[in-house]
């Protein structure tokens, strides 16, 4: 006997087969990373780098009470400390970029800095649309300029030599005895990194395996 057609309409609505449940797909999550591996010494040996490069400044300003510390020090000793190279580590590079950027400092407040400084500027009550800030506005900028012109010309190529020529070209350290010690600051950090640190870092095994990406 044919079937009728409700049961034909009704076979027509169910599949040929029956559905496979659904399947668990493993993701793996941006921050994954599954060739990385956890290794303590590792991961903490750039803070034990920075603590002795710092220490080591800090007690030479104690000593001197002259500002072998500053500001541009940071991103140089980081570099540094993390393994980044060779851009960052070689002698050429970081004292070679921070002399660069101390030299076109020095060039721009001369010419167009009028002897002020960003300590006084920021102080005053209101010093927006003020002539002291078109000078040093001016001078930063020039600074700049030279700075980044002669580092790629000289093949120097060290980022954290902006920050020296800004604080030369904004007045905040300045003159010629300045500028020497900013230079033979960065020289005396690359020297404990690259030929003390270093050393000791290899035989103790606080060295960075790998640059920070």
């Amino acid at each position: 006997m044919p079937p009728s057609g409700r049961a034909v309409a009704a076979r027509a609505l169910l599949p040929d087969r029956a559905v496979s449940p659904p399947t668990l797909v493993d993701v793996e999550l941006p921050f994954e990373d599954p060739d990385r591996e956890l290794n303590v010494r590792d991961e903490y040996s750039a803070t034990i780098n920075v603590f002795l490069h710092f220490t080591v400044l800090g007690l030479i300003t104690l000593v001197t009470g002259r500002p072998f510390l500053f500001p541009s020090l940071g991103p140089s000793a980081y570099l540094m400390a993390t393994g980044e190279q060779p851009r960052a580590e070689g002698g050429y590079h970081v004292i070679g970029g921070h002399a660069i950027a101390v030299v076109a400092g020095l060039i721009a407040y001369a010419l167009l800095g009028n002897e002020v400084s960003a300590y006084v500027v920021f102080d005053q009550p209101d010093p927006a649309l003020s002539w002291d800030l078109i000078y040093l506005s001016a001078s930063a900028t020039l600074a700049m300029m030279l700075t980044t012109t002669t580092m790629l010309l000289t093949k120097t190529n060290h980022a954290a030599a902006c920050a020296t020529t800004l604080i030369v070209a904004l007045g905040l350290m300045g003159g010629l005895e300045d500028g020497l010690i900013i230079v033979a600051a960065v020289a005396i950090l690359w020297y404990l990194h690259d030929r003390v640190i270093s050393t000791l870092a290899e035989r103790f095994g606080f060295k960075p395996r790998d640059a920070r990406e």
